[in-house]
């Protein structure tokens, strides 16, 4: 009884509020005389709920939502920041924030409150939190990657991944719309008549590093990008004159992989422990 009239204010008290918030969102600190103190926890829900996908469990909102404040913290103030914001905004804008979809929503800001500033740290400093949907299968070596720097990103097992129906994609393209993806940032390129793709290198993960496309090389992430793939973590097949390439995965594959998140959340698993599992030296803590 009680808790369906909490569910009732919360509702009518979010209707209230949700102007306020979005000119928060959308407009700034400034915009809103009412409070200009707004602080890194009010940007916090809706930039979280923009991140992972509403039918996950509280646990694994609350894995994401740390994630989220670390990151938020490292960039607030800067450009970056902004734009985290503002993608966080039009992707809320973009929902039909019906009743059915504000009750969903209440799990984002019950998760924000219940780690309420709580982030990752290593050595009392706050660290960013890479995060993809889905891996290959394991997660990527961060000091491999990306230097030393980041070696707080270890390569952990993942293999729960692959049971996702989303693990496997094959995307196909003829000579001439590979080359037209690639002309799009290089506008010189052409594929020899041979269609020579192949693989050179790859990382201990099996993401793809360097890649051979005609007579020039790429790095496996910017291929990603350019051909719109879901992973960088494949092979490519010449099949009937067409170039296949089979992705496993979604995402850079760096940090929290989202669908091994929710699947440790279902076994039982406290947001803590999964945070210990993905970043076995980093610390829960709480922000100054």
């Amino acid at each position: 009884m009680y808790k369906e009239k909490d569910s009732v204010a919360f509702l009518l008290l979010f209707f209230l509020l949700f102007p306020y918030l979005m000119t928060v969102l959308i407009l700034g600190r400034e915009a809103c005389p009412l409070r200009r103190d707004i602080s890194l926890e009010e940007y916090v829900p809706a930039v979280t709920a923009s991140q992972i996908s509403w039918d996950c469990s509280k646990e694994a909102i609350k894995v994401q939502t740390v994630a989220a404040r670390s990151n938020l913290y490292i960039w607030q103030d800067t450009e970056k920041g902004d734009c985290v914001i503002q993608e966080a905004v039009n992707y809320i804008r973009k929902q039909d924030m019906n009743s059915f979809m504000l009750e969903k929503y209440q799990v984002f800001l019950e998760a924000a409150r219940e780690t309420r500033g709580q982030v990752l740290k290593q050595n009392g400093e706050v660290k960013e939190i890479p995060y993809h949907t889905l891996s290959g299968g394991k997660t990527r070596d961060g000091k491999e990657i990306l230097g030393e720097e980041y070696s707080y990103l270890p390569s952990v097992d993942t293999s729960m991944d692959i049971e996702s129906p989303e693990y496997v994609k094959g995307c196909y393209f003829s000579k001439k719309e590979l080359e037209d993806k690639i002309k799009n940032k290089y506008s010189g390129f052409s594929l020899d008549e041979d269609m020579t793709v192949e693989i050179k290198d790859t990382d201990s993960a099996d993401y793809v590093m360097e890649i051979q496309m005609g007579d020039q090389e790429f790095q496996g992430e910017e291929v990603r990008e350019l051909l719109d793939l879901p992973s960088s973590c494949f092979t490519v097949q010449d099949l009937d004159g067409e170039i296949r390439f089979l992705c496993m995965g979604q995402g850079h594959g760096l940090g929290l992989s989202q669908y091994t998140v929710q699947q440790m959340s279902l076994e039982g698993k406290k947001y803590e422990e999964i945070l210990s599992y993905f970043f076995p030296e980093l610390t829960v803590e709480a922000l100054n």
